[in-house]
């Protein structure tokens, strides 16, 4: 009973310290050092795991991943992201399907409060056909999102792929199927409304070279990462450099943009994930009655559902649910021989990201509710219905399975 107390508290200290707006970094680095306190013989035991922790691979080649997806983005910015979301709108003549992917572009970037970036055009395609401010918010933030199930340049997905010593793409294919049950879900609520057809101002092939263009860089790291023995790490930050430096701007700017991708924040962060994960897996004490407990239905329910949707409303952001449950809960995901079991990784991941998307704190959906001046409740009355299948479908899953 003791041991339950003692990890209750941790994951309270780490909540309140998100609550005191404390950088989830550190507050993960603060936990981590309850739980040396709690579970360690002594500081050099701490020290050592401490350092090899940050010294370590996985932490480097995260580091490096996640940088490369800001220096990417950055770029992207820098080239002008409306010219490709308006080539989309010119290649789409009805306006209630075309306005979902500005949103969807702009979801293969991942960007803090990256919902907002379309929200102009959303708007304006929304008047045409008479949206209300709740549905023009709905549209807009759930097309943004539907791709963080799957795709390789989300820091939650790269952190599940490291934190279990996984290939990313393995933790992709067996998720791929929520990124088609959200499109579907938004794709239903969209068949609901309005339509009026727009005319091309531009000829289409331009249109549709203009998209190809936009979206190359990220389709060749997917296809790099899918298809080649290349490390992800090397990948990624190759093809953000090169087009920084194929980028037609003068050699100041391009410098500016590759310093500017730096984030303390995100580094923070990625320290803090690892640094914990190694505190909870090297710890025999927390092995041991994890291993206990994984047989009992309600304890593993507990700790794949309720608590992954508790973390994600709270925090808002799915590298939080990630960093501090998902080396918990490895002990059940994990089988015997090591190998993963996607089925359980899979309702872990959704029931978190269920948090996540109807979390007031969720930047995306802040931010996107105050520019379109929605309704918070009536935001919810379409949202939290369009969310429960993302957690009810790998449930059933893995009760038929």
């Amino acid at each position: 009973m003791l041991f339950w107390v003692k990890i209750f508290f941790i994951i309270v200290i780490f909540v309140v310290s998100l609550r005191f707006k404390i950088n989830i970094g550190i507050s993960l680095l603060i936990s981590s050092l309850f739980i040396g306190l709690f579970f360690y013989s002594g500081f050099k035991q701490i020290s050592d795991v401490f350092v090899k922790s940050i010294t370590s691979y996985t932490t480097v080649k995260t580091v490096i991943i996640i940088y490369s997806v800001l220096l990417l983005t950055n770029v992207i910015k820098e080239k002008g992201i409306k010219v490709i979301t308006e080539s989309l709108l010119e290649i789409f003549k009805d306006v209630k399907y075309a306005i979902i992917f500005p949103p969807m572009f702009i979801g293969l970037l991942p960007m803090p409060g990256g919902a907002l970036v379309p929200s102009e055009i959303v708007n304006e395609l929304g008047d045409k056909i008479d949206m209300k401010p709740e549905e023009k918010t709905f549209v807009n933030y759930w097309f943004r999102h539907i791709w963080e199930y799957f795709w390789p340049l989300y820091p939650g997905l790269i952190l599940t792929s490291n934190i279990l010593s996984v290939p990313i793409k393995e933790v992709m294919k067996h998720q791929f199927y929520l990124t088609i049950v959200a499109f579907l879900i938004g794709i239903f609520f969209i068949k609901k409304l309005k339509n009026v057809k727009v005319e091309r101002k531009i000829p289409l092939s331009k249109s549709l070279l203009n998209v190809f263009l936009g979206f190359l860089p990220v389709l060749l790291i997917v296809v790099l990462i899918l298809f080649s023995k290349f490390r992800e790490e090397i990948i990624v930050f190759s093809v953000s450099f090169f087009f920084l430096i194929i980028l037609k701007v003068g050699i100041k700017k391009k410098v500016k943009i590759f310093i500017k991708s730096i984030s303390l924040d995100m580094i923070l962060l990625i320290v803090g994930v690892m640094v914990f994960k190694d505190f909870f897996s090297n710890s025999e004490v927390i092995k041991n009655n994890f291993l206990l407990f994984q047989n009992y239905k309600a304890t593993y329910y507990i700790l794949l559902i309720f608590i992954p949707v508790l973390i994600g409303i709270f925090t808002g952001v799915n590298q939080a649910y990630v960093g501090i449950l998902l080396p918990i809960v490895s002990t059940i995901i994990l089988k015997e021989n090591g190998s993963v079991d996607f089925i359980k990784l899979t309702l872990f991941y959704a029931s978190g990201f269920f948090g996540v998307l109807i979390s007031p704190v969720h930047l995306c959906l802040s931010l996107t509710r105050e520019y379109f001046k929605a309704d918070w409740s009536k935001v919810y009355r379409i949202l939290f219905p369009s969310t429960l299948p993302i957690l009810l479908i790998p449930l059933l899953v893995d009760l038929i399975l």
